[in-house]
């Protein structure tokens, strides 16, 4: 009779453990996303607490030994490059978190430079999926992602790229240009460290139900021309079986200028395949057609300069009041992948010469500082100072002027440009 008891007791202990193992096995939407501390690059800690920010963040777990965990990095990059900052109605922007799940450090560095990740929030767990803070998240495999929104609940668990996208649209209050993309230009590019282009192989272009919109054959520098496309709806990219790649090596496609976009897919066939995101369709906008910026709120973009004063006096930090206006300009280049800036500024004849040319020099690097943490590239950018060798009007040195006419050389300016 004892043995029963006994069996009974441990049996329904046992029925508890396991309910509440399976009750617990997952974090699940609506609850509260987990703290994170962790090791980063330079052996560095960073310190993440949900909300993060007043932002919509993207958590991802990835692992260097793990292929399929890399897949969706070139995308969540291009999502981060459009959405980073565009203006939303509830949040302050969109954040993306990598974190890496593995004890070989070496390789990790290897990969955010493979991948060009250095420039986003990444840390790395030594200790995996036991690491002190990771198993709060309950993972049992690599890739794992969870989109955390402003008030730091998880929303979706393993979204997909569209539904992220979709996601963020709901809640930004920044238009976008409305402008119908009808053109792509970009190279096809394969190997195993340095790229080779793929040329005189026929590509084609699929619609989602796979039919054949257009083809072409690339040319000798593996590059593709096509027009009379609608990009607003999904397309696909499609390369047949090529004996010529072995399995070593990976098919990619890049804008014109060589900037990687995304790997392709190998399918069960042998062949290659891409379906292109809508954030990745100005990258792919011909450069010969691509506009310069005006005004970040005019559509029109037509002329190739524009000027205003973004300091009041001779400060080089970006005061609070000059956000707005480069948050917007932050948006168009964002439009535009293919647009640089040189930033160039200026300020009046108080002063020695050379402390006004360092002024201004510190002037333009703050600004470009700015925008680069908004999320545009440092090689899109140009800080250019100019201290007071270049008035709008008659005051140079030894000329006696009102604080208006001092003002008016206190600007900076603007110059959009293509390569």
């Amino acid at each position: 009779m004892k043995s029963i008891v006994l069996y009974i007791i441990i049996l329904h202990v046992y029925c508890i453990k396991t309910c509440f193992a399976q009750e617990s096995d997952k974090l699940t939407v609506g609850e509260k996303a987990p703290g994170l501390v962790l090791a980063s690059t330079n052996n560095s800690i960073l310190s993440f607490s949900f909300p993060y920010q007043n932002k919509v963040t993207l958590l991802f777990f990835w692992s260097s030994s793990v292929a399929k965990s890399k897949e969706n990095i070139y995308k969540y990059k291009r999502i981060l490059a459009k959405y980073s900052d565009i203006g939303y109605k509830t949040c302050d922007g969109f954040e993306l978190i990598s974190v890496a799940l593995q004890s070989d450090k070496n390789a990790w560095n290897q990969d955010l430079i493979k991948y060009d990740l250095l420039n986003i929030n990444n840390c790395i767990a030594q200790r995996g999926y036991n690491d002190l803070f990771v198993i709060r998240y309950k993972l049992t495999e690599t890739p794992a992602s969870f989109l955390i929104d402003e008030t730091g609940r998880i929303v979706e668990i393993n979204p997909d790229i569209k539904t992220i996208i979709s996601f963020l649209d709901q809640k930004r209050n920044v238009e976008l240009s409305t402008d119908i993309q009808t053109q792509l230009t970009g190279t096809i590019k394969y190997g195993a460290g340095v790229l080779s282009p793929l040329a005189n192989q026929r590509i084609c272009f699929l619609n989602e139900k796979r039919d054949t919109l257009q083809t072409t054959i690339l040319n000798d520098k593996g590059g593709f021309a096509i027009k009379n496309i609608n990009t607003t709806a999904s397309l696909y990219l499609y390369l047949f079986p090529n004996p010529s790649i072995s399995d070593e090596q990976t098919v990619f496609l890049t804008s014109e200028n060589g900037e990687i976009v995304s790997p392709f897919k190998k399918n069960d066939n042998k062949a290659y395949e891409y379906h292109l995101l809508d954030a990745e369709m100005p990258y792919l906008k011909p450069m010969a057609d691509e506009p310069a910026i005006k005004n970040p709120s005019d559509k029109s973009i037509k002329d190739l300069y524009m000027s205003g004063q973004i300091f009041k006096g001779k400060e080089t930090i970006v005061p609070k009041e000059s956000m707005v206006a480069l948050n917007q300009m932050v948006a168009r280049l964002k439009e535009h992948p293919k647009t640089y800036v040189e930033i160039i500024s200026h300020t009046d004849s108080n002063g020695d010469a050379k402390s006004n040319s360092s002024l201004t020099t510190k002037q333009s690097v703050a600004i470009a500082a700015y925008l680069t943490s908004k999320g545009i590239a440092k090689s899109r950018l140009k800080p250019i100072g100019k201290g007071e060798d270049e008035p709008v009007n008659a005051c140079k040195d030894g000329v006696n002027c009102s604080e208006t006419e001092h003002h008016q050389n206190r600007r900076t300016e603007f110059k959009f440009y293509t390569q």
